[in-house]
């Protein structure tokens, strides 16, 4: 019994801690996301933690944001949006991707972020996109219609998950 007591105690203690390392870790606002993703400074595989911690909510935001060309680590703020995979972003991506003013590796990224969060559409989207030119995009495509087993997975360099956007995980 008296180990028992130990062990629910120590159990209790950690999830204890690990409640307060959370709480201290997500941003308690869109606005402070942003702000966190803008300003503070952060190894590159990190600087996406802070939207992805606000996960959906961050959603209409950042929609907002991407479509303004010069936004400061765009890359990232599309990349976050896959990660977060909310369906309701896939439209603004694909704008983003069908936009041949835009700048080649955002077209990129936009079709990344589309199979983080919906395979199957990126799929057929990438048939569109078969012959392209674009050599980013090219690749993209080939290991997205690829047979070959998690092709697109290898590829997938802005892949982040939440837990490691909470523990700060550095590659």
């Amino acid at each position: 019994m008296k180990i028992f007591t130990i062990f629910v105690v120590i159990i209790v203690g950690v999830v204890f801690l690990v409640f307060n390392f959370a709480k201290n870790k997500i941003p308690d606002s869109p606005e402070i996301a942003l702000q966190e993703f803008y300003h503070e400074n952060r190894a590159e595989d990190q600087i996406m933690d802070p939207l992805i911690l606000m996960g959906s909510e961050m959603i209409p935001r950042l929609s907002k944001e991407i479509l303004n060309k010069n936004m400061i680590h765009r890359r990232y703020a599309i990349g976050a949006i896959g990660n977060i995979g909310d369906e309701n972003a896939i439209s603004i991506l694909v704008s983003i991707l069908n936009d041949h003013q835009e700048i080649d590796y955002f077209r990129c990224d936009s079709l990344n972020s589309i199979a983080m969060i919906n395979k199957e559409k990126a799929r057929q989207l990438a048939l569109k996109y078969r012959q392209s030119d674009v050599i980013c995009l090219n690749e993209l495509v080939q290991a997205l219609l690829s047979d070959k087993e998690k092709s697109w997975e290898k590829m997938n360099y802005m892949r982040r998950g939440y837990l490691e956007a909470l523990i700060g995980r550095h590659n």
